[in-house]
C-alpha cells in the first residue's frame, strides 16, 4: 500500500519521531510517558495515512469527552482546505504577512499589470502578493470540472517556469516510409516534407475584482480561501476555456477551431439527421449519423490513434438521442467515479472519447460544431508561476470604485497565462477535422 503524505503532515511526522527519540533515550519512562510515547506512535500511522492533525486532536477531544461523560463540541465550518491554509486567506487579506509560493519574477509581474499602474501594490508590496500553497493542482481540478478542454487526455499539456515565447517543431513525415535494400547498397536521402516551428507566447488573463467586505473576512465562519479560490478558477475556465477553442491568434490564443481552419483544412459539411429518422432535418439545424463517419475519416490514420471529439455539452445531448439504421444509439455512456468519488458517466462515439467544451459552438447555421482529432498536437502553454493573487485597496477607475478601503473593503484579482495552437503541418494529411453546418 503506497502512503501519500502532505508536507505539513511529514513536518509533524518528524517533531514526533524527535520526540518518540527522546522518550526512547531514557533508561526508564514513567507511566505517563508510556502512555505519551504511544499516542506518539498512533498519531503517526495516522498521519501516514493520510488522516490531518487537526482531525487526530479532534478525535482525541471527542475520546477525552465520552470518557467524561460530557456532550460532543460543535465542528468547524467544512472545508477542502487545511485550517492554516484558510487562515493565511485571511491574513493576507487583511494586510499580514503571509508566506508565498510559486510567485512570478518582478518581470512578468509588471509584465501582467501593464496599463494598471495606478493600482496599489504595483510594486509588488509585502502582503500584496499571495498563493496558497497547493492552489495550482487544486485549481486545474476546478478548471476540468467545468470544461474538459483542460483534461489531461484532451490537449498536449505544456508547462513552463517562465512566460518566455517557446519555440515547437512541427513535423510532417507521413509520406516517407522504409525502403528494402541489399547488402552494399547505398542509403538515398529522403527529405522531410515539413519541418518548421510554432511559437508560442504566454498572454495575461485576468480574473476581474472580488471585493470583499471588512467584516465579512474578520467574522465569516464559512471556508473563505475555497470560495475565493472556485470563483478564480471558474472565471479563469470561462474566459481561457474560449480562446482555447476560438480565441484569433492575434495578441491572444490561437483557438484549436481557428488553428484547423487557418491550416487550410477543408470542413466536413454536415448532410443533417434526416436519413436517420426520415425526418425533414438539413445540415444547418442537424447532425447525422454519415456526419459523424465523414469528421471521422477526414483525420488521417496515422492521427487517428487516440484521436477525440470535442463539441458543447448541448451538441452531445442531441446526439444522445439520435439512432443509427438499426436503431442504435450513437453515443455509448461508460459510467465511473471522479475525483471526488462520485458518479460520473464518460461518453463515447465510434469507441472515441468525447471532450465536452461548452466554448465549441452548438448545433446551428454556419457554425464549426464537431471537433475530432488527436489531442498530442493541441498544444496548450501555461505558466504555473503565473497564477497568482493581489490584494487592492485602491483601484484606478470612476469615483465609486476608486477606494475600496473607504467603503470598508478589500478587492483582490488573480493573474494566470495561457497559449494554445494546433500543429498541423500538411492540411492533406491532419490529425484534425471540423464538421461545419451549412448555411
Amino acid at each position: 500500500m503506497n502512503a501519500i503524505v502532505s508536507s505539513r503532515n511529514f513536518e509533524e511526522i518528524q517533531n514526533m519521531t524527535t520526540k518518540m527519540l527522546e522518550l526512547a533515550s531514557k533508561p526508564t519512562l514513567t507511566v505517563q510517558e508510556q502512555r505519551l510515547h504511544a499516542s506518539y506512535l498512533s498519531a503517526i500511522s495516522a498521519l501516514k495515512a493520510g488522516l490531518s492533525l487537526d482531525q487526530i486532536k479532534s478525535y482525541q477531544r471527542d475520546a477525552l469527552l465520552k470518557e467524561a461523560g460530557l456532550p460532543r463540541m460543535p465542528e468547524a465550518p467544512k472545508t477542502r482546505l487545511e485550517q492554516d491554509i484558510e487562515q493565511e486567506y485571511r491574513d493576507w487579506l487583511l494586510g499580514r504577512p503571509v508566506r508565498t509560493s510559486n510567485i512570478p519574477p518582478d518581470r512578468e509581474v509588471r509584465a501582467n499589470e501593464a496599463g494598471q499602474q495606478s493600482i496599489t501594490y504595483t510594486e509588488k508590496t509585502q502582503g500584496g502578493t499571495f498563493v496558497a500553497q497547493g492552489f495550482w493542482d487544486r485549481y486545474q481540478l476546478c478548471l476540468k470540472q467545468y470544461d474538459e478542454i483542460f483534461e489531461p487526455w484532451a490537449h498536449n499539456d505544456l508547462q513552463t517556469e517562465t512566460g518566455a515565447t517557446v519555440p515547437l517543431p512541427v513535423i510532417d513525415d507521413t509520406s516517407n516510409s522504409s525502403t528494402l535494400v541489399g547488402e552494399t547498397i547505398q542509403s538515398t536521402e529522403a527529405d522531410v516534407a515539413t519541418f518548421a516551428q510554432q511559437q508560442l507566447n504566454a498572454w495575461t488573463f485576468r480574473s476581474g475584482y472580488v471585493a470583499l467586505s471588512l467584516e465579512l473576512i474578520q467574522d465569516s465562519a464559512f471556508p473563505l480561501g475555497s470560495v475565493l479560490e472556485k470563483i478564480f478558477a471558474l472565471r479563469h475556465a470561462r474566459g481561457v476555456g474560449k480562446y482555447l477553442i476560438t480565441g484569433s491568434g492575434v495578441n491572444q490564443p490561437t483557438g484549436l477551431i481557428t488553428a484547423i481552419l487557418g491550416a487550410g483544412v477543408s470542413p466536413i459539411i454536415a448532410a443533417g439527421s434526416g436519413n436517420n429518422d426520415g425526418g425533414p432535418e438539413t445540415g444547418a439545424t442537424s447532425i447525422g449519423s454519415q456526419d459523424l463517419v465523414n469528421v471521422f475519416f477526414a483525420v488521417n490514420a496515422a492521427y487517428r490513434r487516440g484521436a477525440i471529439f470535442y463539441m458543447a455539452d448541448t451538441t452531445l445531448s442531441t446526439l444522445m438521442k439520435l439512432l443509427d439504421k438499426s436503431g442504435r444509439p450513437l453515443v455509448s455512456i461508460v459510467s465511473g467515479y471522479d475525483i471526488y468519488g462520485q458518479p460520473q458517466n464518460f461518453y463515447y462515439i465510434s469507441g472515441r472519447r468525447v471532450a465536452i467544451c461548452p466554448s465549441v459552438p452548438s448545433i446551428g447555421s454556419g457554425n464549426n460544431s464537431v471537433i475530432f482529432g488527436n489531442p498530442d498536437y493541441f498544444c496548450v502553454r501555461s505558466v504555473p508561476s503565473s497564477l497568482y493573487f493581489r490584494a487592492f485597496k485602491e483601484a484606478g477607475g470612476t469615483p465609486s470604485t476608486t477606494e475600496f478601503i473607504l467603503r470598508g473593503l478589500v478587492a483582490c484579482e488573480s493573474f494566470v497565462r495561457y497559449d494554445s495552437n494546433a500543429l498541423i503541418p500538411n492540411s492533406q494529411l491532419s490529425p484534425f477535422s471540423l464538421l461545419q453546418q451549412h448555411s
